[in-house]
């Protein structure tokens, strides 16, 4: 995996975990595993990162179950506000804007998150709806006016730079005819 690819995602998101989301990431992950015959040994590269991190703790393991769930819904909520290209670019933001916001949790907040990781309940499929509507609920509430306004500037810059990016493209292919 390219360093610097992998610093710029540390950089925005605090997590490179996020890279598994990205559908180009996936394909070059694919074609480094197809170029070395398919025989890739990640685990002798993460002995010492495994050692240095160590056993996650309790509090650990549920902010991942709680940010499991936060961001299922989000992604689902954000496809609907149709962002095309910049969705993911905002998608990011949002996710980077809430484990932030997580971290400092109202009364009430803290009260529903820890309902939705000690209520088995919560995450039955059959009210899977009902926890995705809870969860945007939630997300509507920890975001602040300014995380908003961020997440509007995110998408529109996403969106300026999709339509230059065709635009360059249409010329270049219009030189090449």
């Amino acid at each position: 995996m390219d360093e610097r690819r992998l610093a710029e995602q540390f950089a925005q998101t605090g997590n490179l975990m996020d890279l598994c989301a990205s559908e180009d990431w996936l394909k070059e992950s694919a074609q480094v595993e197809a170029d070395c015959g398919g025989r890739v040994e990640a685990g002798l590269a993460l002995r010492e990162y495994a050692a240095r991190v160590g056993t996650p703790t309790i509090e650990q393991l549920q902010m991942v179950k709680l940010q499991s769930t936060l961001f299922s819904a989000l992604r689902t909520w954000m496809e609907s506000w149709q962002l095309g290209l910049s969705f993911e670019t905002t998608y990011t933001e949002a996710r980077r804007l809430i484990r932030s916001r997580l971290q400092h949790l109202s009364p009430e907040q803290q009260a529903w998150a820890r309902r939705l990781l000690t209520d088995p309940e919560q995450n039955l499929a059959s009210d899977q709806q009902s926890a995705r509507s809870e969860a945007i609920a939630l997300l509507g509430d920890i975001l602040t006016q300014d995380d908003w306004q961020t997440l509007a500037n995110t998408a529109a810059q996403g969106m300026a730079s999709g339509v230059l990016q065709m635009r360059q493209l249409n010329i270049v292919s219009a030189k090449a005819s």
